[in-house]
């Protein structure tokens, strides 16, 4: 790799993490067993029919199960689901992420019971972007919490949002 590729790579991690994006877990169950991984690369596509995408490298442990199962739901997390985040980044594997967190079965799929919103998915389409891939699913069911309290990630940290002060500007 070059210098140029190696600098416009720093750069574009650098700028990306100006970003605030809620953090989701994504998940799903194939055979029994559950899979699950964190993700901040997740947004809306169309509201009819409701579709939402999903990034996912193609060497995480959830990928493969996920399009095998055809179905998979996003968790999108309440601040106090805080210390979820590591356990699926990475620190637990498979089935030992479960261990933590109030799950229930929605529609087959691993749902938080008190999730910020959870969505389940039928899988639509998938678009294979070099390392990862571009998940679409169309939505089959949706439930949320009325207090609005979404869990962030902003330069690397878990932040929370606040409203502007209309009035101070």
């Amino acid at each position: 790799m070059s210098d140029t590729h190696v600098s416009a790579q720093a750069n574009f991690k650098a700028a990306m993490r100006r970003f605030t994006s809620t953090i989701c877990l994504i998940t799903t169950e194939l055979d029994g067993v559950r899979h699950g991984m964190a993700a901040t690369a997740v947004q809306s596509v169309t509201a009819d029919p409701p579709t939402i995408l999903v990034c996912i490298n193609q060497s995480a442990s959830i990928s493969q199960p996920l399009k095998q199962a055809g179905r998979f739901a996003v968790n999108m997390l309440h601040l106090s689901h805080a210390p979820l985040v590591p356990l699926f980044s990475g620190k637990l594997k498979g089935e030992e992420r479960f261990g933590h967190g109030a799950w229930i079965s929605l529609d087959g799929m691993p749902v938080l019971a008190d999730a910020q919103a959870a969505f389940v998915c039928e899988l639509k389409d998938v678009v294979h972007v070099t390392t990862h891939d571009v998940v679409l699913g169309e939505v089959c069911d949706a439930r949320f919490m009325e207090d609005i309290a979404p869990l962030l990630y902003e330069d690397g940290k878990l932040v929370r949002s606040s409203a502007i002060n209309e009035t101070a500007a």
